[in-house]
């Protein structure tokens, strides 16, 4: 099949030689028409259908472009839903499951250190309750802008006392701690704690301000579980909460 703006010439029919046994045919009348080829009659042909996928406009018709502008919207809003979405989610984490904290200060040494990071469980005391040698964080009862991490030593109706820097619970002396390393011969009390009311120290009994300082701590002040150390990277580890026990009088 040739394009139909290509033309190829056609060779002209060669013109039979006189002869004569055969007369001359007279000439066309120049006044007559030349005879017209009868056009061929237009068979329409199928197109082939598009492939799958493709979308076909008429022809003639452009298709209109894409608005830009509506692209642009929409891409916001999703992501507009998406950070709403994720910071939802962060807020439910740190109120319900864990939060982060940052160590300031001594009290605690040797368990922690100054810029060791924490990861803080709220679940721990959403579904049962603080026990003695837990390592928890709290709001300060007298700056609630200030959180403080300190030691359970007493729990709630228990009479607390301190002689020579030796912690007595109802009159028996707690056994050796293992976290103190810096101790004191401070005396305080004795204090019988109320029904929420729990009796918290520091690691660094030289150096730590807690319950011999300010007094019992309510337990609605408590955040959370200290659970994790997870930076500085070298320090990496879980934090051990050792059952107490008493030793004899």
């Amino acid at each position: 099949m040739t394009d139909a703006s290509e033309l190829i010439p056609q060779p002209s029919p060669s013109e039979p030689e006189p002869s004569a046994s055969s007369p001359l045919e007279d000439p066309p009348n120049a006044s007559e028409s030349p005879p017209v080829a009868e056009a061929a009659a237009a068979v329409p042909v199928s197109a082939p259908p598009p492939p799958a996928g493709v979308v076909v406009h008429p022809p003639g018709e452009t298709p209109a472009p894409a608005s830009a502008q509506n692209d642009l919207a929409r891409f916001l809003w999703e992501t507009l839903q998406t950070l709403v979405l994720a910071g939802l989610l962060i807020v439910l984490f740190r109120a319900f499951v864990f939060q982060n904290f940052v160590v300031e200060g001594s009290s605690m040494l040797p368990t922690l250190v100054q810029g060791d990071r924490l990861i803080v469980s709220r679940l721990s005391y959403i579904f049962g309750e603080p026990n003695r040698g837990d390592i928890i964080v709290f709001q300060y009862p007298y700056g609630p802008d200030k959180d403080f991490v300190k030691r359970i030593i007493g729990l709630p109706g228990e009479t607390v006392a301190v002689q020579n820097g030796q912690v007595y619970i109802n009159n028996q002396p707690l056994s050796s701690e293992p976290y103190v390393e810096f101790t004191s011969h401070d005396t305080y009390g004795p204090i019988t704690l109320g029904d929420d009311e729990y009796f918290v120290m520091g690691d660094n009994r030289s150096g730590s301000s807690d319950s011999r300082s300010w007094g019992p701590l309510q337990s609605h002040f408590i955040i959370g579980k200290a659970w994790l150390i997870y930076y500085p990277f070298d320090r990496f580890q879980m934090l051990h909460h050792p059952a107490l026990s008493f030793s004899s009088p």
